[in-house]
């Protein structure tokens, strides 16, 4: 008896791994369009993380009241903005997704947004619907964060890169990093897709 079904296994297995379909499914990356969490725009429209869909997307976490790292990430954001347009790249967007949901609302961000002068057609600020959302797209970039209880947040710094179906082509995890990984990480792709 134990003799057919290791053989009907071993028959499906050869046919999940030789099937071209089978092979690519397994072969392609996760992508963070995937992850089912909720958040709101600085319109207070509510909106999913694939708000980007379809554009090239830099990805980055921030808070508005913090006073060093977040305006360094986002002047780093905007370095590696130009030079993926040096480079060619075109429709490029940014979303940055808060992980303060205590305070920052869609009014603070919009609020946030235009004192720092960041284009409304190409910046994208986030305001989780809970606490559960920013920690889950938190840990899928790789960041960890504490609230340190007063306003202020212990955090990681990381900025990543989304191909149009939200799959990661590159990131960095430190603010001093070279950001020639990004271009490269394009040239590559579209290398690959000749």
């Amino acid at each position: 008896m134990k003799k057919p079904f290791l053989s009907a296994v071993t028959i499906l297995l050869m046919l999940f791994w030789l099937n071209p379909i089978f092979s690519r499914a397994s072969e392609s990356k996760p992508s963070l369009y995937d992850l089912k969490t909720n958040w709101r725009n600085t319109k207070n429209e509510k909106v999913s993380i694939d708000i980007a869909r379809g554009s090239l997307t830099l990805i980055a976490m921030v808070y508005t009241s913090c006073a060093h790292a977040c305006p360094m990430t986002i002047s780093k954001v905007q370095d590696i903005q130009k030079d993926l347009l040096a480079a060619g790249f075109k429709n490029i967007k940014v979303v940055l997704a808060s992980f303060d949901a205590k305070n920052d609302r869609p009014e603070r961000l919009k609020k946030y947004q235009e004192a720092r002068k960041l284009a409304q057609d190409q910046w994208i600020f986030l305001s989780p619907e809970s606490e559960s959302d920013a920690r889950q797209l938190a840990v899928t970039l790789g960041i960890s964060y504490k609230d340190l209880g007063n306003g202020d947040f212990s955090h990681s710094n990381i900025i990543a890169l989304l191909d149009k179906n939200g799959i990661q082509l590159a990131s960095i995890d430190n603010l001093n990093s070279s950001a020639d990984v990004f271009v490269s990480a394009m040239k590559s792709k579209e290398e690959n897709s000749k």
